[in-house]
C-alpha cells in the first residue's frame, strides 16, 4: 500500500534532500517495436513526504516532470507508474486521440494538460482518478493558473465529501479527513474545517492498527498546519511569522 510507505521513509531515511535520475530505455506501448527515452528514479527518500504538495496528498514524482514518460515515436506519454499495462482498448482510443493531437516536443505545460486527456480515456479507479485530480491542481499552481488549481482542488473536494459517506478503509477514511479539513478550510470556511478536523480526530483515535501508527503519526501532525490555510489564493498555509 503506497501509504504506508510513508511510515519506512520517514523513520529509515537519512539522506539528502535530492532525487536523482537515470536515462533509461522503455518500450512504445502504443507503437510496437518502437522504445521511448525515459528517466528513472535512482534516489530519494522520506523528505519528499514534507513538500508543500503534501497539502493536497500529492507526492514526488508526480510533482517532477522527469516523472511524466514521453514517446517521440507514438506522442504517447503518461505518469511513469501509469505507463504500462493498457488495455487493448485503451490502446486504439489513444492511438485516436493522438492522431489528432500528437505533439512532438511539448513544454511541460502542454504534456500535464495532455496528461489530463489521455488519462481521460483510461480506465483509472475513482479512488485513483481523485488523486490525478490533486496532483493536475498541483501543477496548475506551479503554473501560476490559480484559477484551473482551483477548480480541480473543488471537483477533488466534492468527490472526497462522496466518498466519506462510503465504508472506507481506516487509512482511506483518515486521508480523506485530512483532505476535506484542508479543501474546506480553502472552499468553505474555518467551521466546517474544523468539523472534519474533529472527525479526522475521532477516527485516529479508534485506530489500533500498528501498520497505520507511522500514518496516523504523520498525518496528526500535518493537520496541525490546517488552520494556516485561507479562502481562496495560493493552496499553502500562512504561517505566522512566529511560527517559522
Amino acid at each position: 500500500m503506497r501509504l504506508l510507505l510513508i511510515l519506512c521513509f520517514l523513520v529509515f531515511s537519512h539522506l539528502g534532500f535530492a532525487t536523482s535520475w537515470a536515462e533509461s530505455t522503455v518500450d512504445d506501448p502504443i507503437v510496437k517495436g518502437k522504445t521511448c527515452n525515459v528517466m528513472e528514479p535512482l534516489s530519494y527518500g522520506g523528505y519528499i513526504y514534507q513538500w508543500p504538495s503534501k497539502y493536497d496528498q500529492v507526492f514526488w514524482p508526480y510533482t517532477d516532470a522527469q516523472g511524466i514518460w514521453f514517446c517521440e515515436s507514438s506522442g504517447y506519454l503518461s505518469f511513469m507508474s501509469d505507463f504500462e499495462n493498457l488495455s487493448e482498448v485503451e490502446i486504439e482510443k489513444v492511438k485516436q486521440y493522438l492522431s489528432v493531437n500528437r505533439l512532438k516536443h511539448p513544454s511541460t505545460r502542454q504534456m500535464v494538460e495532455m496528461l489530463e486527456s489521455i488519462n481521460a480515456l483510461r480506465s483509472f479507479t475513482p479512488e485513483y482518478r481523485n488523486s490525478l485530480t490533486r496532483v493536475y491542481a498541483r501543477w496548475h499552481q506551479e503554473f501560476g493558473d490559480l484559477d484551473k488549481s482551483r477548480k480541480y482542488r473543488k471537483a477533488a473536494y466534492d468527490q472526497i465529501q462522496e466518498f466519506l459517506k462510503q465504508d472506507l478503509s481506516q487509512d482511506k477514511k483518515i486521508e480523506y479527513l485530512y483532505l476535506a479539513a484542508n479543501y474546506s478550510r480553502h472552499f468553505d470556511g474555518v467551521e466546517k474545517s474544523d468539523e472534519y478536523i474533529q472527525k479526522f480526530n475521532l477516527e485516529v483515535n479508534k485506530i489500533d492498527d500498528p501498520e497505520l501508527s507511522g500514518y496516523v503519526k504523520y498525518l496528526s501532525q500535518l493537520i496541525k498546519d490546517t488552520q494556516y490555510i485561507g479562502l481562496g489564493g495560493e493552496f499553502e498555509p500562512a504561517f505566522p511569522e512566529e511560527s517559522l
